[in-house]
């Protein structure tokens, strides 16, 4: 979903933000198996203080509810989005939603619970940082890590008649989501994690040595505890990042945006 006509860069930029979770709840998957987490924290939530951190249309925020939190606290800085999760939270007395960004909201009691999904399609390109910046702190964090994985392919099992080798080969150094379909194409080898309490790592450079392909890619796993809950490919809400392989090593890092921490990506020559 695009917006296709001129608007005021502030106006575009909530709307945008609109848009974008109504296509993150169209990935029933990804919410599947977010409700799956929650429950499986069922003894953990019932009676507790729970926050969600960007709750969109509240839909998580409902379910901790649903599922006997004494308190949540359902923060979201988009006016727009934040109209719609009072709408639809308005019946639940154990909830308050708050217009707030993340990043100055201060909860008015001890957390027990915080839930999210700050990852983006390159792991930190989103709102993780948010959450290792927080000054306050949550006893659980749901979910609470996250790879960002790779894998190496031949081009030529993945192009057709339009997105040819030759094609393919002219977006080098530009990671380009969509391009091909991921489904069943395996995440090889780790790139970068992200773990609640210690924050991002990643290598300084990543070597390709001794594997073959040259079509690199890259997909994200969303974790908690070691266990997978989701991930590019699988939940549509993520899709694989695709480029040629230039050479035998990469570095890719993260620098600070006007609005999220961007993705950098260059080959070692």
């Amino acid at each position: 979903m695009d917006i296709l006509n001129r608007l005021p860069e502030k106006r575009f930029e909530e709307l945008d933000d609109l848009l974008a979770f109504i296509s993150i709840y169209d990935d029933e998957l990804r919410t599947q198996r977010y409700f799956e987490l929650l429950e499986a924290h069922c003894a953990d939530i019932q009676g507790s203080v729970c926050v969600e951190l960007g709750c969109g249309l509240g839909l998580m925020s409902e379910r901790l509810a649903q599922l006997g939190a004494r308190k949540v606290f359902a923060v979201e800085h988009n006016p727009h989005l934040f109209v719609l999760a009072s709408e639809k939270l308005q019946t639940y007395s154990n909830v308050e939603v708050v217009h707030a960004d993340a990043r100055t909201f201060r909860p008015s009691e001890s957390v027990d619970v915080l839930v999210h999904e700050f990852y983006g399609q390159l792991l930190y390109d989103e709102e993780l940082y948010v959450l290792d910046q927080l000054p306050w702190r949550p006893h659980l964090v749901l979910p609470n890590e996250g790879k960002l994985r790779a894998g190496l392919t031949s081009a030529a099992s993945m192009t057709d008649e339009v997105v040819t080798p030759a094609v393919v080969r002219q977006l080098e150094g530009a990671l380009v989501s969509g391009l091909f379909d991921e489904d069943n194409l395996p995440l090889q080898f780790d790139v970068a994690t992200w773990q609640w309490g210690l924050g991002l790592a990643l290598p300084s450079v990543v070597d390709l040595s001794g594997r073959q392909g040259d079509l690199l890619y890259f997909g994200l796993e969303v974790c908690h505890e070691g266990q997978l809950i989701c991930r590019a490919g699988t939940c549509s809400n993520w899709s694989y990042a695709w480029t040629w392989r230039a050479a035998q090593r990469f570095r890719l890092w993260f620098a600070q945006g006007a609005r999220a921490p961007e993705a950098c990506f260059e080959w070692q020559f």
